[in-house]
């Protein structure tokens, strides 16, 4: 829980008792370093890692920045919802907070991007006793290796470091922002300050040319007055602009709730074990890995065969909040979704900072007859045929035995990627 510093602001509490605080703060020296959260899981890591690397490869540098929003007393975060399986806990978390964003070239600031921004944080723990968690893979916090847990509790086989169960979870399993559209309040305040000038400054111009003195001497008090022709002058054409994008904002939020109910019901008649909250929060981080990979062919989480270009500019990925279903297509043992996706992605391109808001078509797949595996990742697979572990965000082929993984068959696999 945040807490109020002795100055009345809102202070991020940072401690592991709140993981999405302490991601919210590390979130600071990711971006100045490139290491990640101590508290994220191993796929958002990973997805982390992408993104800094294709920062790097575009030579430019980020800032990020994220404190709580609002002042005075302390705030509880929102529970978005809470599910248990035989293994796990997860629980969506919501709160507010304030994101400062900078991109650097050279040395030189070339953007700044400020917001409002709600914060959805997938937090994962465990339910059950050692003993049943134990035998399952986890990446060893200190040097990455994939092993059992039981392995790290009594000392990693690669860097013998040695953990407890609670130096493992909780783990920020998914991190993403919901941007709140800023440009009402900025269009309104520079009408304001333009109005407020503009207008006791064209009086000045008059009392000059008529030689009026008064018309001179008056001219301050009409400031306030200029500054709300100001706003009037821009008040209708962007409550137009208002109302389009809340109309907008609505059909794409009940579109969402309507996919999630329609997928839920369909899935959950199959599969007892699907969540949607933890499907949505996978997805987002399976494509963050893929648009930010340089090289996709043997990352487990996609079997598709082509990617738009224009991705290779992407530089940050916000989700909006936003899924629609198109159709559901069921072909033997493999289900697909074919759905849309809304997304505030950020590009470089020709040495500038573009900002645009887009949908984004997916078919994702899974089989239905295995149930979802619990605390999968992509970067600890284990082998049905031999039951090695490897990293499947390198390698679809196991090393121990060649067969070749189908992720299909513990979690779902995004398979095409389109743009409209």
């Amino acid at each position: 829980m945040s807490y109020r510093a002795s100055d009345g602001t809102r202070q991020w509490d940072g401690s592991k008792k709140v993981p999405e605080e302490r991601m919210a703060v590390k979130m600071k020296s990711f971006a100045r370093t490139g290491i990640t959260p101590d508290i994220a899981g191993a796929d958002l890591s990973y997805a982390l890692k992408l993104q800094y690397a294709r920062w790097k490869a575009k030579g430019l540098e980020s800032s990020i920045e994220i404190v709580p929003y609002g002042q005075g007393k302390p705030h509880m975060p929102t529970m978005g919802s809470r599910w248990n399986d035989e293994k796990y806990s997860h629980e969506r978390r919501v709160d507010v907070g304030k994101k400062t964003q900078k991109y650097f070239k050279d040395g030189v600031c070339i953007h700044t991007r400020e917001n409002i921004v709600t914060i959805y944080a997938i937090v994962t723990n465990t339910t059950a006793e050692n003993s049943v968690v134990e035998n399952d893979f986890y990446c060893c916090p200190s040097c990455g290796a994939s092993s059992r847990i039981k392995e790290l509790m009594t000392g990693c086989p690669y860097c013998q470091t040695k953990f407890q169960i609670p130096d493992l979870f909780p783990k920020v399993t998914n991190f993403y922002f919901y941007e709140q559209d800023s440009s009402e309040p900025k269009i309104i305040k520079s009408a304001a300050k333009i109005g407020g000038i503009a207008f006791p400054l064209l009086e000045v111009i008059v009392g000059i040319v008529k030689h009026d003195m008064t018309a001179i001497l008056i001219a301050p008090l009409l400031i306030p007055a200029g500054a709300f022709m100001g706003i009037a002058l821009v008040a209708f054409p962007f409550l137009g602009y208002v109302i389009y994008k809340g109309a907008q904002g609505i059909g794409e939020i009940r579109g969402s709730k309507k996919a999630e109910r329609k997928i839920g019901k369909r899935i959950k008649a199959i599969d007892r074990t699907f969540s949607y909250k933890l499907f949505e929060g996978q997805l987002i981080s399976f494509l963050k890995m893929i648009l930010f990979s340089d090289d996709v062919k043997n990352l487990a989480c996609f079997e598709g065969t082509h990617i738009p270009e224009k991705y290779n500019d992407l530089v940050d990925m916000g989700y909006q909040g936003a899924v629609t279903l198109k159709d559901i297509e069921t072909t033997g043992d493999v289900v697909k979704l074919n759905i849309n996706v809304l997304l505030r992605n950020t590009y470089f391109v020709n040495n500038k900072i573009k900002v645009k808001d887009e949908k984004i078509v997916l078919q994702v797949a899974k089989k239905v007859s295995a149930p979802t595996y619990a605390g999968f990742s992509v970067k600890k697979i284990e082998c049905k045929n031999c039951g090695g572990s490897f990293d499947g965000s390198h390698q679809r082929i196991c090393p121990f035995c060649q067969n070749v993984y189908d992720m299909k068959e513990e979690n779902w696999v995004i398979t095409k990627i389109g743009e409209y």
